[in-house]
């Protein structure tokens, strides 16, 4: 999605990350006279650091090269070469080892089969172990010589092995620009993403790509942890938030459903299957009604019975609260991304018959920013949870802004849609593309808008509150020692608040000591 008319990342093909890293390669080889080879090895060395590059270069070249073993061979002769075959090597008919290669940095000479599986194996090994810890040359196989192997080598081999040399100077110039630069992870995509570094906001050490990343391949996601775009929540609470809290919501908005806290002990009390049960037993051995909470003994003395909402209602309702906001919004996300892929389908390609490239692409984006709109909305439930008890003024002006953007995501969508209508039932999309763009323009614009004002005047608040110094990440409920986050002020399972003492045993609950 642009941004004020910005875009804040680039898609690349793989030709185009190519042609970045060749610029690299062009530029050392010319400015220090070097051949094209010799500047992959040094910039693979110093893990493609120009600045480093240019200064070890710019100090001592002949040194530098003499370190790296970029020190040529000359006037090598045929008694002074070493034949050093892991197996038996193949030769012409007259004994001239045509089959034979070596860099042009030593005598070491090998068959064309020794270097593809030599290296095969070693740059398997690199891919696997990840390396990042200081050079990654590919050196001669001969255990005993450093002399490095470059393209001027790796050409006299076969294409495979060249392929596979090519993919490996590739993988170290994308592993030594991943903070700008990174291959999309959706499995079979060949795309990449560059983020425009002048252009990201930043905020609290948060790395923030508009709503977060969308390769041409569709993939969407967050570019700092890749889930998916997650705005206006940080990248720590939306992973609690996936891996924990979630599913905690979900148990407690069952607890809330199908029990009620024993009024003795607090204990939740799940009714039997028999639903007209009045009167229920808790384990403490309490005997309550179902609907007012007296005792049994109290309920028959009395006789009124008039429903009593449960102490934890309000927390539970709470609780049940987000998790509906969660769900809502994310059955509307899946909804939008369902109408975008019919109007792909089956409304492109009907107007296309009519109107430009152009303005089909324009119809799209409309959609699209649907679809990213919904996901803002989605996670601002979820922004919403995290402020805590002490920011409940906060919560109001959320939530009111979050009702301004809901309706202005409604009123793009009934514009699209008519816009769209009426193209199809007219034939012309031009006279209707103006009010198209403006709508998406000024949608975007808000929740732009809309994100930032978020994360200007609330974002320092509301984060996981937890020390980096604590031992460990959770707190122990001191009624039912249930593991709770810090981000939690009252334990999910019985609701007691993070601050309250250990509350002292009824003097009718007993416990059995075997």
């Amino acid at each position: 999605m642009a941004t004020n008319g910005q875009r804040l990342y680039s898609v690349l093909t793989r030709k185009d990350v190519g042609e970045k890293m060749m610029k690299e390669i062009d530029q050392i080889s010319e400015v220090f006279s070097l051949s094209k080879s010799d500047a992959i090895v040094i910039l693979t060395h110093l893990r493609w650091n120009s600045f480093k590059v240019s200064d070890r270069l710019g100090d001592d070249k002949e040194r530098f090269l003499a370190e790296l073993g970029l020190v040529r061979v000359s006037d090598m002769s045929q008694e002074n070469e070493s034949i050093a075959c892991f197996a038996d090597h193949k030769t012409n008919s007259d004994g001239v080892g045509d089959y034979l290669v070596s860099t042009p940095f030593c005598s070491h000479k090998f068959c064309i089969t020794c270097w593809r599986d030599y290296l095969n194996e070693l740059l398997e090994k690199k891919k696997n172990n990840n390396e990042e810890d200081g050079a990654v040359a590919v050196l001669c196989p001969n255990p005993d010589c450093s002399a490095p192997v470059g393209p001027d080598t790796i050409g006299k081999l076969t294409e495979p092995v060249k392929e596979m040399y090519e993919s490996y100077v590739l993988g170290s110039f994308m592993e030594s620009n991943k903070d700008s630069i990174r291959w999309c992870h959706a499995p079979g995509c060949d795309y990449a993403i560059e983020r425009h570094e002048e252009d990201v906001l930043v905020e609290d050490g948060e790395t923030c790509l508009d709503f977060g990343v969308i390769c041409l391949c569709g993939h969407n996601y967050c570019w700092s942890c890749q889930l998916e775009p997650h705005l206006p929540v940080t990248c720590e609470n939306a992973a609690l938030w996936c891996n924990r809290t979630l599913d905690v919501l979900k148990n407690v908005a069952w607890i809330a459903e199908n029990t009620k806290p024993c009024p003795r002990c607090n204990t939740p009390v799940q009714r039997d299957a028999n639903s007209n049960l009045r009167f229920m037993t808790c384990i403490c051995s309490h005997s309550f009604c179902w609907r007012c909470f007296k005792s049994e003994a109290e309920h028959k003395r009395r006789g009124k019975c008039a429903e009593v909402k449960p102490k934890n209602a309000d927390s539970s309702e709470m609780y049940t609260h987000y998790l509906s906001l969660w769900e809502s919004g994310h059955e509307g996300l899946e909804k939008s991304k369902s109408d975008l892929n019919s109007i792909e389908e089956n409304v492109i390609p009907r107007l296309m018959e009519c109107v430009s490239h152009e303005d089909t692409m324009a119809l799209k984006e409309a959609w699209l920013l649907m679809v990213q709109c919904r996901l803002v909305l989605k996670w601002s439930s979820v922004f919403e949870y995290f402020i805590h008890e002490y920011q409940r003024l906060e919560k109001p002006f959320v939530d009111h802004l979050r009702r301004d953007a809901t309706m202005t995501m409604l009123r793009h969508k009934e514009t699209v849609e008519k816009v769209m209508n009426l193209a199809i039932s007219s034939g012309d999309f031009t006279f209707f593309k103006h009010k198209l763009d403006t709508s998406t323009t000024t949608t975007g614009n808000f929740f732009h808008e809309y994100v930032k004002n978020l994360l200007k005047d609330a974002l320092r608040e509301v984060k996981v509150d937890s020390s980096e110094n604590a031992s460990v990440s959770y707190w122990l409920c001191n009624r039912c020692k249930v593991k709770n986050s810090w981000s939690d002020r009252q334990c999910k399972m019985c609701f007691v608040h993070l601050d309250s003492p250990i509350p002292p045993p009824h003097p009718n609950v007993a416990f059995d000591n075997n």
